[in-house]
Formats: C-alpha cells, structure tokens, sequence
C-alpha cells in the first residue's frame, strides 16, 4: 500500500506481507477445538486422565500454532520506502539504502516477482513478492522506481 503519490515528488511506502498462512489458522484451530473437547470430555471422570492430558497437549499445540502464525506474519514483511532522494528496503535479516543518483541499473526478473537494484560492482539490493507471485503491490513498486529513475535522467 502506497501512503502517498510518487508523482508529486513525495516519498512512498510499501509493506510486502508475505501471504496469510490459512493452512497454518485450519490446522492451529482444529487443533485447539480437538484439544479444548478433549479434556472437557475426559474432566469429571478420574479414569480418563488419558485423555485429559492428550486434549490439554493438543490445545497447548494449537495455541503455540496459532502464536507462531502471528509472530511469522509480523516478521515477514519487507518495508520499502522511496523518496525523491534514495530507497530505503527493512525486511527480517536486512537493511539497504541508497541514493537514486548512485544506482547504476534496475532489474526485474522475467515474471517480474523480484526486482534488482544495482550500485557500483558488488551492491545490490534485492525486493521480492512474498510468496515469489507477481501482484498489483509489486507492480505498483516497480512503477514508482522506474518514474524516479526517469526523472533523475531529464
């Protein structure tokens, strides 16, 4: 989601979430609806400890499922910001920026799901589509880049 126009000559922002893990939320649920029934199931009678202790293993799964989804959704995203001036990409694990004016090349690759920003030899700064698909978030990235280099040239 782009938070102002780049035409204006603005900075921009977008977030790359990585796509919601609906397996991850089924299995997590299940498993704490199993769990929960379970040791309600099993609670009043004393010789169905067994079972107690099954659904309370199963809901205590679930629940640390269902944590770990959440903590891997917040984690996930990769932050990018374009100004007049440079790009600034913060994902998981990393931190590149840069000035427009000392990038020498842009590049996609053909499905158009990554783009390469390249400055001098070695630098390089890599944006991709969560999930490695091509979408309207992406291409809007790739739109804004290319008007900002198209700009520095004039």
């Amino acid at each position: 989601m782009a938070a102002t126009d780049s035409r204006s000559g603005d900075a921009t922002y977008y977030a790359l979430r990585p796509r919601t893990p609906v397996r991850a939320w089924a299995i997590a649920g299940l498993t704490l609806v199993a769990g929960v029934a379970a040791v309600l199931a099993g609670w009043p009678e004393p010789r169905n400890v067994a079972l107690v202790v099954v659904g309370a293993l199963l809901a205590v799964a679930g629940l640390a499922l269902a944590i770990t989804t959440v903590i891997f959704m917040r984690t996930r995203t990769l932050h990018i910001t374009l100004s007049p001036d440079g790009y600034e990409v913060l994902g998981p694990g990393y931190h590149k920026s840069g000035a427009w004016i000392d990038v020498d090349a842009v590049s996609a690759t053909p499905d158009g799901s990554r783009l390469v920003i390249a400055r001098g030899r070695v630098d390089r700064t890599f944006i991709q589509a969560p999930g490695g698909q091509l979408d309207d978030q992406m291409r809007a990235i790739a739109d804004d880049i290319a008007r900002r280099m198209r700009s520095l040239e004039r």
